[in-house]
């Protein structure tokens, strides 16, 4: 059973899955590498939520999972177009700032240098044009703007499909190269991630 905390409008959720995905990664990953990537999840995420909060909105679901985190905004929020290429922006760039400051600050701790780089990663993947990642839901705003929501997903999923097929093709051949099956299990889960929403604006429409 998820847990479920309020706090105020607000809720939080979390899910056995994701207390299990964190317990695991702590306990099989040695190198500390998960648990940066862990941090830089959540720095990112918070670049979300701070910027709602300046936004003068407040989200109404934050669910932990496997799969991630999840924000939810109150319907009456998401039809501004300006205050939602805000929001998407918002966290790369916390990814992408906090990678800044941590790459400065490597030059006196060395050690500091992997976390700026799994940060900029992190803040650089989001930005991939495939929904339900922010890049994807920049691009799927912008074209609202100017088409029909069906057009715009339409456009969307053609967007995804030719950004994936090159990465599945570089994701083959790293894991048949090297074993690395790192960009293959990404792009496995972009493309999961990707039907999931186009089922969700079909459904919607």
């Amino acid at each position: 059973m998820p847990m479920k905390l309020d706090f105020g409008k607000t809720t939080l959720k979390i899910n056995v899955s994701f207390a299990v995905a964190v317990t695991l990664t702590l306990i099989i990953d040695e190198s500390g590498v998960g648990a940066i990537a862990l941090l830089c999840c959540i720095i990112h995420e918070a670049g979300h939520i701070i910027c709602l909060l300046i936004l003068g909105e407040k989200p109404k679901k934050i669910e932990l999972s496997f799969y991630g985190i999840k924000l939810e905004r109150f319907p009456m929020y998401a039809q501004d177009t300006e205050g939602d290429l805000t929001v998407y922006v918002s966290g790369p760039a916390a990814n992408l700032l906090f990678s800044a400051a941590v790459f400065l600050l490597s030059n006196f701790f060395v050690t500091l240098r992997i976390a700026a780089i799994i940060s900029l990663c992190i803040g650089i993947f989001n930005l991939i044009p495939c929904r339900p990642l922010d890049g994807g839901n920049i691009l799927y705003t912008v074209l609202c703007r100017n088409t029909k929501h069906k057009t715009a997903d339409k456009i969307c999923l053609a967007v995804t499909i030719a950004v994936l097929i090159p990465m599945a093709v570089a994701g083959i051949f790293l894991l048949t190269r090297n074993g690395n099956i790192t960009l293959l299990a990404v792009t496995v889960y972009v493309a999961a991630a990707s039907i999931f929403e186009h089922k969700k604006t079909a459904l919607e429409a």
